[in-house]
């Protein structure tokens, strides 16, 4: 793919970067200052965080290189499968909208771990906030920290060791210096320009595709090759196909795809969001800590909204984007299987050198920077908040005052970032895509703790035990599958993460019920009187929206009918499967 050769820049580039940075930079150190006096404006941005800052920030956080990157490279070698990783997580998020947001805003809690461990104790509060500790670090700061780093040394032939570096140092340090009203508002402003910057990316690359320079006609010719019916894209779809599924032949034009994909079984998609996506937008930290900031449960709800329609549409600028690398480039897809997918992952490079022009590479440049420091000053603020409220100040110092607070939050950050820092550099050594490594811990990871936090708000008696056990169970669960998938040699469907998470979410949800019916006694610590879904309809009613236009039912109503319009449109039912 020419990896090695840089990015030719203008010196328009350079002005449009800087002017970009400094606009960055004017907007971290104004939403900054004033927030180190006390716990609560840095961690939580004193809880005044209006709707369009909760939802713009969530998805600054949530879509970084890790989807530019990876989600290119996955879409180039599977085509359109990948967006249902996108429209379950809105699936998700309208359950999250519904069901666990309120409970969120009423706990008034600055972590998750709090939370927990006001309905199933210290145990359980110990053990999620060193899981979420190491997800941060392990999954989402390396992934993004690697991506960015890959993508800028492809593009300007920096040394891989010092783009991870100095993406790290850099986007870590808005994180340290102003909280989460920084990581917010940057989130915000960093959003709209690296979706401006790629969708402008797909526009080009579809104007490109054919001699008319129409969108349209781009789009119809990138969905006929997509097809691969004949020439070298059949042979490239011939090549992927054993790899993909032994179901037959493989579709690229549906979201519907055999039980042993290894990325979307429907087997286990439409299942999976209720652990996957449960855990990834209810407790995970770093997502969830704009949710805790929010104004009330209104600005909360709606914010959640707004990312699910974000979730909804990117797959136009995140999917899309790898089916055009398909139809321009079919024969990466040909030779051995992991240089494909190597050059798969390097799709995004190449569609940057082909399609985006000198003078507006400035504006990619500062697209990569948005996307790296949206996630990475999330994470750190969000595991600089456990390692001082779940870690600090339970364990070493109950009396901690907010000052003390605030700066052991700014160790906990510096320790985040440089601990991310070396993660990245270990990921940038393995083999497999970027996208399919995050995805594996999270399957790993989510189940027991989505287990307990469906069972605690759907039953009373759970207690710390069954958390426990659940978590235990969950756990070694899912570790004895990989065991299994790694000594034996099993049927295809056994090995996608999506068809072992819901026997991992199964089997811990067993365990949670069976060691509190064993041991029903209140943990020490906790509720005497927990809420569940059952006995707490005025919490669930509030912050609905007083009007059509700010109604949550509508617009969330409306979000879910157009995913699932989505999902039908790109199934057998309009593009049915060749024969082989």
């Amino acid at each position: 793919m020419g990896v090695n050769s840089t990015l030719a820049m203008l010196p328009l580039d350079y002005v449009e970067f800087f002017v970009f940075l400094a606009v960055l930079c004017a907007v971290g150190f104004v939403s900054g200052r004033g927030e180190r006096s006390n716990s609560n404006d840095y961690f939580l941005a004193g809880r005044r965080l209006p709707w369009y800052a909760v939802g713009g920030s969530y998805i600054a956080a949530n879509v970084s290189t890790e989807h530019f990157i990876g989600l290119v490279g996955a879409s180039y070698i599977m085509g359109v499968a990948p967006a249902l990783g996108q429209w379950t997580t809105t699936l998700a998020e309208v359950v999250i909208v519904f069901l666990f947001v309120p409970f969120l805003i009423r706990a008034h809690v600055v972590t998750v771990p709090q939370y927990l461990s006001a309905r199933f104790g210290p145990g359980v509060r110990l053990a999620f906030a060193l899981l979420t500790i190491f997800a941060n670090i392990a999954i989402f700061m390396a992934a993004v920290l690697y991506a960015g780093g890959l993508a800028l040394s492809g593009f300007f032939g920096w040394p891989l060791l010092w783009c991870i570096i100095g993406t790290g140092v850099f986007a870590g340090g808005w994180a340290i210096y102003g909280g989460l009203n920084t990581v917010a508002w940057t989130g915000v402003f960093t959003a709209i320009v690296k979706i401006g910057g790629v969708t402008l990316l797909t526009v080009l690359a579809l104007k490109a595709m054919t001699p008319s320079g129409g969108i349209v006609d781009g789009f119809v010719y990138v969905i006929g090759k997509n097809i691969a019916d004949s020439g070298i894209w059949h042979r490239a779809l011939a090549a992927s196909g054993p790899h993909l599924t032994h179901y037959g032949a493989y579709n690229r034009l549906t979201v519907f795809q055999p039980p042993d994909h290894p990325l979307f079984p429907w087997t286990g998609s439409f299942v999976g969001f209720l652990s996957v996506g449960v855990w990834y937008g209810v407790m995970n930290q770093f997502i969830v800590q704009r949710v805790l900031g929010a104004r009330d449960i209104w600005h909360a709800r709606m914010g959640m909204v707004m990312a699910g329609y974000a979730k909804l549409f990117l797959p136009l600028i995140i999917v899309l984007p790898g089916m055009i690398l398909f139809a321009r480039h079919p024969e990466f897809m040909l030779g051995d299987w992991a240089g494909a997918n190597h050059r798969a992952d390097g799709g995004f490079v190449v569609l940057v050198r082909e399609f985006f022009p000198a003078g507006l590479r400035g504006l990619l440049l500062a697209v990569l920077i948005c996307a790296v420091q949206s996630t990475v000053s999330s994470v750190v603020n969000a595991t600089g908040a456990i390692l001082t409220f779940d870690i600090y100040v339970p364990l070493i110092n109950p009396a901690a005052s907010e000052k003390q607070k605030v700066r052991v939050g700014i160790w906990a950050s510096l320790i985040a970032i440089t601990a991310g820092i070396v993660m990245a550099i270990a990921v940038s050594r393995m083999d497999s895509g970027i996208y399919q490594y995050m995805q594996t811990i999270n399957a790993l990871v989510a189940p027991p703790f989505a287990a307990i936090l469906w069972v605690g708000l759907l039953w009373k008696r759970t207690n710390g035990t069954g958390g426990v056990a659940a978590i235990i169970a969950g756990f070694a669960t899912g570790l004895s599958l990989k065991l299994i998938g790694y000594l034996w040699v099993m049927p295809g469907w056994f090995y996608p993460f999506n068809n072992q998470a819901p026997v991992c979410l199964l089997v811990s949800v067993l365990a949670c019920i069976l060691a509190t019916l064993a041991y029903p006694g209140r943990t020490p610590g906790t509720q005497e009187n927990p809420v569940t879904f059952w006995n707490s309809g005025e919490t669930l009613r509030a912050g609905l929206g007083g009007h059509w236009y700010s109604s949550v039912v509508l617009w969330a109503g409306l979000s879910l009918l157009l995913t699932l319009a989505s999902m039908v449109i790109f199934s057998q039912l309009f593009f049915p499967t060749s024969p082989l």
